[in-house]
């Protein structure tokens, strides 16, 4: 009659008990877990899978939110180039108005005011 020897049994028993201590944190993290070992397992491996579905659907939500948000950042952009542009065209021609007024003699009482306190008149704001 053979007899294995102890530390086998230590070592197959430490194996269980490790077994046993993984499928015991599972059940604590796993929503709606039985006490059944198997039942555990199965609970563990929907609970993943769900997990795992629930990460690839918003990983394609925050990839079209994403991509939406910066189509709409390039069309904001796009219409403040556009606004300044417009802006600057009209600083430009108020600006040419205003020097054919000057040149004209024909001064609004501001701009005296200004040009005799030794204000500028032509500053650009952009």
């Amino acid at each position: 009659m053979f007899v294995e020897p102890r530390p086998l049994h230590a070592v197959e028993r430490r194996r269980r008990e490790t077994i046993n201590e993984g499928i015991n944190e599972l059940a604590k993290i796993v929503p709606g877990c039985e006490k059944n070992k198997g039942s555990i397992l199965q609970r563990a491996v929907q609970f993943i899978t769900q997990l795992k579905e629930n990460e690839q659907q918003n990983i394609e939500k925050w990839t079209l939110e994403k991509l939406l948000t910066e189509q709409a950042i390039t069309e904001l952009s796009a219409s403040c180039d556009k606004f300044k542009a417009e802006c600057q065209r009209a600083w430009d021609e108020c600006q040419i108005y205003k020097r054919a007024c000057e040149n004209n003699g024909i001064l609004p009482d501001e701009i005296k005011e200004r040009q005799e306190n030794g204000e500028q008149t032509g500053a650009n704001p952009m």
